[in-house]
């Protein structure tokens, strides 16, 4: 066996006896390969038999090699009390990628049988609780980086543009969508960086944000709460860049603002529809680019690739 298996199988056991059971005994460890995640790092999903006090039990777990920002993120929030996966690593402290064991969030959830109106309610206080939670704190978060104008030009310019600029070649794409919302899209896009100055510049509402609430990002635990996963793109910014992607809704819009409400936080109404409005155009351009590939192929993301134009051109409180 390697160094590299006995210290992942070390690191395995370690995060059992903290966070399930510190009598636990492992009997057997499986793992396989779940593919890569969004930055090619490979995902190792590991399925493990132990017993406890003579009862038989068994656990999944995922390992990768993750980003300093990711692992911080992590322990902060699981500190703190959020709705993310226990994590583990034995290298806290080094700013490169390292080896982490995390909770498999859904590994007994039934997806067929969910109440979905009410994981939404949780999962909107368990978002506005992360954000209220870490509104002001950026003194405390020195290991990640601002929402700033050169990010919002770089997810622009580098994700969407070259993505856009392939799609307005093709004639299908032209026929599917028609040159006037095409044209909406191309303006929206031309003047997004200098539409967000305002809140880019209000720190009250910066807070800890995801950055990348897409639905793959946000699990269902045990069929009866929601934990959001992948910290790695995690940023300190206003908290509209996240709540767009979770909000389609007035109603769902109302429960978080109570929630945050709750937490002492009211943003007054005009701010608010404004600063929504901006951060939706914004995400929209920013996550259609994928889709914008594959839509000729993929029913899912051809209706996912209206939403996000339906975001840029058509934001909730236009």
């Amino acid at each position: 066996m390697s160094m590299e298996s006995i210290t992942l199988q070390q690191l395995i056991k370690q995060t059992i006896h903290q966070y399930v059971s510190s009598d636990a005994h492992i009997q057997s460890i499986k793992s396989n390969s779940v593919g890569t995640g969004s930055q090619a790092v490979e995902l190792l999903r590991h399925y493990i038999e132990f017993f406890v006090n003579g009862v038989n039990r068994d656990i999944s777990l995922v390992t990768k090699k993750a980003t300093f920002i990711e692992r911080s993120a992590l322990s902060r929030l699981s500190l703190q009390g959020a709705n993310v996966p226990y994590s583990l690593t034995n290298e806290p402290h080094n700013k490169d990628r390292s080896l982490i064991c995390i909770q498999d969030v859904d590994y007994q959830t039934d997806y067929s049988h969910l109440d979905i109106n009410l994981l939404q309610n949780k999962e909107l206080r368990a978002l506005a609780y992360i954000h209220g939670t870490n509104i002001g704190a950026k003194k405390e978060l020195p290991w990640i980086s601002n929402v700033d104008r050169s990010h919002i030009v770089d997810m622009i310019e580098t994700r969407w543009r070259p993505s856009w600029k392939n799609a307005i070649e093709s004639p299908s794409f032209i026929e599917e969508f028609g040159s006037t919302l095409i044209g909406e899209i191309e303006a929206v896009a031309s003047s997004i960086a200098n539409d967000l100055e305002t809140l880019i510049e209000d720190e009250h509402t910066h807070t800890l944000i995801h950055n990348d609430l897409n639905p793959g990002n946000v699990l269902v635990h045990n069929n009866e709460d929601v934990y959001f996963i992948d910290w790695e793109e995690a940023r300190y910014g206003s908290l509209f860049f996240d709540i767009p992607l979770r909000c389609a809704h007035m109603r769902q819009v109302a429960i978080y603002r109570e929630a945050l409400s709750s937490q002492g936080y009211d943003i007054p109404q005009n701010q608010f529809e404004k600063y929504f409005s901006s951060a939706s155009r914004y995400l929209g351009i920013r996550y259609m680019s994928w889709n914008l590939g594959v839509w000729q192929h993929s029913p899912q993301a051809k209706d996912d690739l209206k939403k996000y134009m339906k975001m840029v051109t058509k934001p909730l409180f236009s």
